[in-house]
């Protein structure tokens, strides 16, 4: 067994693990892609217009201004449909169901977007550093500057919070995230404030106190998850999400359950 990974892990190769070993070693090592779901596409949708709003700026008429085309004004409306995927849905009216979810959920969150705007330092920040020598990557939905020395790590969830294990699930992405960034000089030496903003509530989720233990405890499960993946521990997990599993036809625990 080899001794580095061959790519670096990320939330969603550690979350894919935890889950059940088995779907990891189908996904990320023998490399069968997943089937097209319709919430990938509303994600990334809604992700793309969050993306794009820093950028714009809201003229003296009211009215939203992409900074693109600064001499035009823009809506929500128009950089969803600009942003939209359609990948996955059952049929067009699912679809645009859908569609007016998300821009209505847009168009609540955007006065709470904007009392935070001038905040916002990146949208969308890629990172790839190291975490106790294990190569780890991700995307950071946005990053606030709070204060001097103060920065708020913010990650946007557009479905809602289902259970306590969801909502810690979730506490532990952006804790892990702020562990990377801390490792990078641009943030050496920060506080980190921890948000998961719950769109279609409207809601947030914010740890201001013990970010540290969190950020801690978050590489000590990037440590023990790389071991098992280089030891080759990738036994199947049987649960209820095996039912719902795009590898559940070639997987031989499901199919001997």
């Amino acid at each position: 067994m080899a001794n580095t990974l061959t790519e670096p892990l990320s939330y969603s190769r550690i979350a894919t693990y935890n889950e059940c070993p088995r779907k990891f070693e189908l996904k990320y090592i023998q490399k069968i892609p997943e089937l097209p779901h319709w919430y990938f596409s509303y994600g990334k949708s809604i992700h793309a217009v969050l993306e794009r709003l820093p950028t714009c700026h809201v003229g003296e008429d009211g009215l939203l201004y992409a900074e693109q085309s600064s001499l035009f004004p823009t809506s929500l409306s128009q950089m969803l449909t600009e942003s939209w995927l359609s990948q996955g849905y059952a049929n067009d009216r699912e679809e645009e169901r859908k569609k007016q979810l998300a821009l209505r959920i847009l168009t609540a969150f955007f006065p709470v977007f904007q009392c935070t705007w001038h905040q916002t330092l990146y949208a969308e920040r890629f990172f790839t550093t190291a975490l106790d020598g294990i190569p780890f990557t991700g995307i950071v939905d946005r990053i606030d500057r709070v204060s001097d020395n103060v920065l708020r790590i913010v990650d946007y969830k557009s479905s809602k919070p289902r259970s306590a294990s969801t909502l810690s699930s979730h506490r532990f992405q952006v804790a892990l995230y702020a562990a990377a960034l801390a490792q990078q000089d641009e943030f050496k030496g920060q506080r980190f404030l921890l948000q998961t903003y719950y769109l279609r509530e409207n809601l947030k989720a914010e740890l201001t106190e013990g970010t540290e233990t969190y950020m801690d405890k978050s590489r000590q499960v990037v440590t023990t998850t790389a071991h098992r993946i280089l030891t080759g521990d990738f036994q199947a997990k049987r649960g209820s999400s095996c039912f719902s599993c795009d590898y559940r036809t070639v997987c031989p625990v499901f199919r001997h359950a």
